[in-house]
């Protein structure tokens, strides 16, 4: 006959103390414990293999330690490396993170708020696909949400992005100081969150070069669809001299359509994307960039949904950073990073 498993009060012989602290050590709290005792505690359960019932745990806890992650596309870079740190962030602070990844069909990201409702989550970090994003159901079921992108004025959740209008209008700015007069822009559907704002921006830098113009076309946010959507440009005489992307993801796919096209990058035609994810280093060229904060937006993301305090919903704006590349037409290198 194999072992039976060990129990907490096996754990609390060994280390000579109460079922009860057992559980306060396992559940950092409700009461305090001594560093001495926790010690013996941790020592006694690792001897022991001792794994507290985490059903258990929850109900007495009123928790599932569990977080959720809704994302439009895990495939996306950005949404790949942001459910990384989430998971890692997560973990530290005992919880779980369970995925939806709603494939850019609204149907289904209304199927995982469904799911995460019922799972009873701690917390929803939210991407949504749409401008009005289901608030109402979470705050109905009483999980507390983070949204990662803007949401209309009068929605009453917390917010955690950079400033999306500020980012893109910097990125123009930087594509204008080159000297390119015409910008081709590739925002995501009209109806997705950032893409007004990503809009505003361009058209707020163009007011300070009244000789450029641009073009938009709205594209579902993947390297495919962003191709198909800018080849028409490239096949006509005079496409334009730069590319705006408000994704990386839709930006590989610009550079894919522009080698397609024969077209040289930057000398024929710059792209720009926006996120600053880690695989713009290894593109040809390497691609310029708003680098977004992914690390950080994921820390403060788990701290906000597990803060107990309750805090008020709140607009939290963090800071981005400019990357110029060869994709723009800048040097790779900063010492040379003049602006031609």
């Amino acid at each position: 006959m194999g072992r039976s498993m060990a129990t907490a009060r096996d754990v609390a012989e060994r280390a000579g103390t109460s079922t009860a602290v057992v559980s306060y050590v396992f559940n950092n709290g409700p009461r305090p414990v001594s560093a001495e005792t926790r010690r013996r505690v941790l020592e006694a359960a690792a001897e022991l293999d001792y794994r507290p019932n985490i059903l258990a745990r929850a109900l007495s806890a009123g928790r599932t330690y569990s977080l959720g992650l809704l994302i439009p596309q895990i495939r996306n870079p950005y949404f790949a490396t942001l459910a990384e740190h989430l998971e890692s962030y997560a973990r530290r602070h005992d919880h779980l993170l369970l995925i939806g990844d709603s494939a850019g069909d609204p149907e289904q990201e209304s199927a995982h708020i469904g799911s995460f409702i019922e799972r009873k989550v701690d917390g929803v970090v939210l991407v949504s696909l749409l401008v009005e994003p289901a608030i109402q159901r979470f705050a109905a079921a009483g999980v507390p949400v983070v949204a990662l992108h803007p949401v209309p004025d009068g929605v009453t959740v917390s917010t955690l992005s950079i400033d999306y209008v500020a980012g893109a209008r910097a990125s123009a700015d930087h594509l204008l100081s080159h000297g390119y007069r015409t910008l081709g822009v590739v925002t995501g559907p009209a109806e997705s969150p950032g893409t007004a704002e990503h809009r505003s921006g361009i058209e707020r830098a163009l007011k300070a070069h009244p000789r450029a113009s641009a073009r938009y076309v709205a594209a579902p946010v993947s390297r495919f669809a962003a191709r198909d959507a800018v080849r028409p440009w490239f096949e006509q005489k005079r496409p334009p001299r730069a590319i705006y992307c408000s994704t990386d993801e839709q930006a590989f796919g610009v550079l894919f359509a522009a080698w397609e096209a024969g077209l040289r990058v930057p000398e024929d035609v710059a792209v720009m994307g926006f996120d600053g994810t880690s695989e713009c280093t290894v593109t040809i060229p390497p691609l310029a960039s708003v680098r977004q904060p992914i690390e950080e937006t994921a820390r403060r993301a788990v701290e906000l949904l597990l803060d107990r305090t309750d805090p008020p919903a709140a607009r939290h704006v963090l800071d981005y950073e400019l990357v110029p590349s060869t994709s723009c037409g800048c040097s790779e290198t900063p010492a040379t990073r003049e602006v031609r």
